[in-house]
């Protein structure tokens, strides 16, 4: 049986350290001003009945990703069998449809990768790109769950490892006897924007379901 990766966030332990955000930076050198992982921190309420709420975003990694459909490229955004949503540098054009796509706001264009596919081959179909040159065009980047480092055995993304409060869980789904399917079968969890039908595999333990609206909302940068 193919292995089924997700993750687990457990906002009860999530103190909004950030380690996971800095982790996944210099893991994946994502460039100034752009992250594959994020915490952002949003209040709510006034004293005395004020809360902070710290809420990680990151690829959710949907088991239908909304972001495929609108890509002209045929394997530029794919999902693996693992579970994972990748993109094919090879193949993207950088027209941005699948950023548009994603309703988490997980995917941005890389601002120092050019795109190494010639873009001319689709302007006729694909207006974003008409009229462009590669080297005007950049390439699509996300979070693929440190995908380098499940190739090299390593079942442990880089904001798992360096999670400070322990609140980031990782593993095989399709392993009953693994840390994350023990896990999401003893405590009940929850998924950002279920209603999307993106049915997502990352997920979330949150007792106090408010972070979720606190997380769309205004956010504390």
């Amino acid at each position: 049986m193919s292995k089924k990766y997700a993750l687990l966030v457990d906002l009860r332990k999530c103190v909004g350290c950030t380690s996971c955000q800095v982790s996944c930076k210099m893991e994946n050198a994502a460039p100034m001003g752009h992250f594959r992982s994020r915490v952002d921190i949003a209040d709510s309420g006034e004293y005395p009945k004020a809360k902070r709420y710290f809420f990680p975003k990151i690829c959710n990694q949907c088991d239908e990703p909304p972001c495929i459909l609108p890509c002209p490229v045929k394997g530029a955004t794919y999902k693996r069998e693992d579970g994972v949503v990748m993109v094919n540098r090879d193949l993207c054009i950088g027209c941005g449809r699948c950023v548009g796509a994603c309703p988490y706001g997980a995917r941005f264009m890389h601002p120092h990768i050019p795109v190494k596919n010639d873009p001319s081959k689709y302007a006729k179909d694909v207006p974003e790109v008409k009229g462009k040159k590669a080297k005007d065009l950049r390439v699509v980047d996300k979070c693929d769950y440190c995908s380098h480092r499940l190739a090299e055995g390593i079942e442990e993304p880089a904001c798992v490892r360096n999670c400070v409060g322990k609140a980031r869980f990782f593993g095989d789904t399709s392993d009953s006897q693994s840390d994350v399917s023990k896990l999401m079968a003893s405590v009940k969890t929850e998924k950002w924007h279920p209603e999307y039908g993106t049915k997502p595999r990352t997920t979330f333990i949150a007792p106090d379901k408010a972070v979720f609206e606190a997380a769309d909302g205004q956010i504390n940068r």
